[in-house]
C-alpha cells in the first residue's frame, strides 16, 4: 500500500477514533470522518488478541490489499480505520467481500 493512502501518526488513529462515524459487519468495524487531506487515508488496527505477530500481520497485509483494489475509487477528504473482529481465520475473499460491502454502504467509494 503507497504511503500516501495510509494513515501514520498516533494523533491521526486518536482524531479517528474521536470523531469517527461507525458501521460493522461480522469480519470488521469500519471507522469513517473527515479529513482537511486532498486524499483519503487508511489504518488498520489490530489487537493482541489476534495472537502472535505472523498473525497479525497476515491480516494486516491482507487488509492493505483487500484497500487497495479500492484505493483509486476512494472519495477524497476521508480518514478511514479498519478494526477485525476476534475469529479463528479470515479467508482472503471474505476480507475482501467485507472491505466492499462496508465502504460502499458508508458512501466512501466513488
Amino acid at each position: 500500500m503507497k504511503s500516501i493512502y495510509r494513515l501514520k501518526k498516533n494523533y491521526q488513529y486518536n482524531y479517528v477514533y474521536k470523531h469517527a462515524k461507525s458501521l460493522s459487519d461480522k469480519n470488521f468495524v469500519l471507522l469513517y470522518c473527515t479529513s482537511n487531506q486532498k486524499q483519503s487515508k487508511v489504518g488498520f488496527s489490530i489487537s493482541k488478541k489476534f495472537g502472535h505477530a505472523v498473525a497479525r500481520n497476515r491480516l494486516r497485509r491482507q487488509l492493505k490489499a483487500a484497500v487497495m483494489q479500492y484505493a483509486a475509487r476512494l472519495v477524497p477528504n476521508f480518514n478511514i480505520v479498519f478494526i477485525p473482529r476476534l475469529q479463528d481465520k479470515y479467508l482472503f475473499s471474505d476480507v475482501i467481500a467485507s472491505v466492499e460491502k462496508l465502504l460502499t454502504k458508508a458512501g466512501l467509494i466513488k
